[in-house]
């Protein structure tokens, strides 16, 4: 097991982290849109949950929806492995994600 917190301890919780558990995800580190729903806390739990998380990700279906059925040929425009992440503790994500719109 991992060590304990104790009192005065400094903690740093960052959302970053989630979906990378290699216990719960295969692939975590891979990118998966068709991943089961996962429990990580970005909307946060029970009454601390985000009241515009319906919302929000009705958004998202919906900017996708429009952008694919816009673009249906929509493509990555370099190999993945050129992709580069975010030096970060606090945010996971790509510097740049260029595509291809035709």
């Amino acid at each position: 097991m991992g060590q304990q917190v104790k009192k005065g301890d400094h903690v740093l919780v960052s959302l970053a982290s989630a979906d990378h558990d290699p216990t719960k995800f295969d692939n975590p580190s891979n990118l998966d849109i068709t991943r089961e729903k996962s429990p990580h806390l970005a909307f946060g739990k029970g009454i601390h949950y985000c009241l515009g998380a319906p919302l929000a990700k009705l958004e998202g279906e919906i900017a996708l929806q429009v952008l694919l059925e816009e673009y249906p040929n929509l493509s990555l425009a370099t190999d993945l492995s050129h992709l580069q992440w975010r030096e970060s503790f606090i945010i996971r994500g790509l510097k740049n994600f260029p595509i291809k719109l035709y």
